[in-house]
């Protein structure tokens, strides 16, 4: 049977995954690379790096006999890699550098000059880990570095296919990461170009749809990755968009949560034709005509972490969870009382306000370390109840991440949203999305499932405890504006 070659090169190591057309995953394997930051704030990779441990995650999951349908790649967004005939001129700028903000001031300065305004253009909020502001720099501080290319590729994914002679490709997803691409047209701006120094017939082409066959393997594959030639290379959405669909699908209408060390709402929806500004969540162009929305908390298990070790003496997450079991048959499911945001240190979501911090409203005398901690898993609950559409409530919601293994922390998520919450492994769902993504690009008849489609725990709300959360919503996002403006 053809099997799907899935293969994500993230921000730590390139993780490699035998996915066949049932949807089982037969091997998986995976090995790092470094990354170099530097005391200005920069962090760089060597896209060498990435060919090194790509080859050796193939290498662990590919039996000699394996009949490979495609090779189907993913991987980190937003990097900045300057291809060349025979190498990258210069390492490869990633998204978490931050050396870019002086960049970012005159880029905005020569787009307002020409009556445009970025952010709008672009769709999203732009700042230094914009790639147009990345190579404004570069072209200051290392013109030669910026001189002879013959392309720009926006992460490892572009990179490899690039190396392996497929040319020079961008999904859209990863180019909505960039401050290069008009989210209006879905095509790169040639204003923003101008304004960062590019010449246009530099920046790659884009894919239109949820994966598309960029090329095949040649005969450097042997060489580079230990395929063999004559494979079909499929470039994925990139990770972000990847992960949406292993867990959701490729349908619109679909949204999912996580509960990991941050926390979010990713929906995918419909691309709408108008598009407007929304500066507290991320929109990511989806192949299909469809989009991607990110509603981001920068904490949400370090929330719980944090309160775990501030009201409950350090207590483990099980022994944390049987507190909140014993405090519902006490005193029922529903409102704590108290109103929580959990904001350690500035926030993304539902405002993004670098400056903001957590607070804690209605502590009462009888308030305990059990109600404080509670507390904070509903606020990060409401927080994140603020990105969904309320007339989807019913539909069932996925939820992922370290947190979700918290059957009580799940319970509570579902009488904030007033949804079916769907616990879901979410450990593959990136490697999954990018095979999904190739078996429909490939049109093989398949049986790969999203995860949301596998089964699992499902909590539903309370009925009673879903309404008084519903009443309590819009006063939780108020508290938001009202810190806010006592701390400002």
């Amino acid at each position: 049977m053809p099997v799907l070659l899935a293969l994500d090169l993230g921000t730590t190591s390139a993780k490699a995954a035998l996915i066949d057309l049932e949807g089982c995953t037969l091997a998986g394997a995976s090995a790092g690379y470094p990354t170099r930051h530097t005391p200005d704030g920069g962090a760089e990779q060597n896209p060498g790096d990435w060919i090194s441990a790509a080859r050796t995650a193939i290498a662990g999951v590919l039996p000699a006999d394996a009949q490979i349908a495609a090779l189907c790649l993913t991987g980190q967004m937003q990097d900045l890699i300057l291809e060349r005939v025979h190498g990258p001129a210069h390492p490869a700028v990633l998204y978490t550098d931050l050396r870019a903000g002086a960049e970012v001031g005159e880029i905005r300065a020569a787009l307002a000059a020409d009556g445009q305004d970025w952010d709008a253009l672009a769709g999203n909020l732009q700042d230094a880990s914009s790639c147009a502001a990345m190579f404004r720099r570069l072209a200051r501080t290392d013109p030669d570095a910026t001189m002879a290319l013959r392309g720009i590729v926006f992460g490892p994914a572009g990179h490899l296919a690039y190396v392996l002679g497929a040319g020079l490709h961008c999904d859209l997803t990863t180019a909505s990461t960039t401050g290069l691409l008009d989210s209006r047209t879905r095509d790169w701006s040639p204003a923003i170009a101008r304004a960062a120094g590019i010449d246009e017939s530099l920046l790659p082409h884009l894919t239109r749809e949820v994966g598309e066959i960029v090329g095949r393997t040649g005969d450097s594959a042997r060489e580079l990755l230990g395929l063999p030639a004559g494979i079909p290379i499929v470039l994925a959405p990139g990770d972000a968009g990847a992960a949406a669909l292993g867990i959701t699908g490729i349908g619109t209408g679909q949204d999912h949560a996580s509960l990991g060390t941050s926390g979010w709402i990713a929906s995918i929806r419909p691309a709408p034709q108008h598009t407007t500004l929304d500066g507290a969540s991320h929109r990511l162009a989806l192949g299909g005509g469809a989009e991607l929305r990110i509603s981001a908390l920068l904490a949400a298990g370090a929330a719980a972490a944090w309160a775990r070790d501030a009201y409950l003496a350090g207590a483990s997450a099980d022994a944390a969870d049987e507190l909140l079991t014993e405090r519902a048959q006490r005193h029922g499911r529903g409102p704590t009382g108290l109103l929580v945001l959990p904001s350690l240190g500035g926030e993304r979501f539902p405002v993004r306000d670098e400056h903001l911090r957590g607070a804690v409203l209605g502590l009462h005398a009888s308030t305990t370390p059990a109600d404080l901690y509670a507390a904070t898993l509903e606020g990060v609950a409401l927080a994140l109840s603020h990105a969904l559409v309320p007339a989807d409530a019913g539909r069932v919601l996925p939820v992922v991440g370290g947190g979700a293994d918290s059957l009580p922390w799940r319970q509570i998520l579902a009488d904030v949203t007033g949804r079916p919450v769907l616990r879901a492994d979410g450990t593959d769902a990136t490697l999954l999305g990018a095979a999904l993504a190739g078996a429909e690009t490939l049109g093989l008849g398949h049986r790969i499932a999203p995860l949301s489609a596998q089964g699992g725990d499902v909590v539903v709300p309370d009925p009673s405890a879903a309404s008084a959360y519903a009443a309590l919503r819009a006063r939780h996002r108020q508290l938001y504006d009202v810190v806010a403006q006592l701390a400002g």
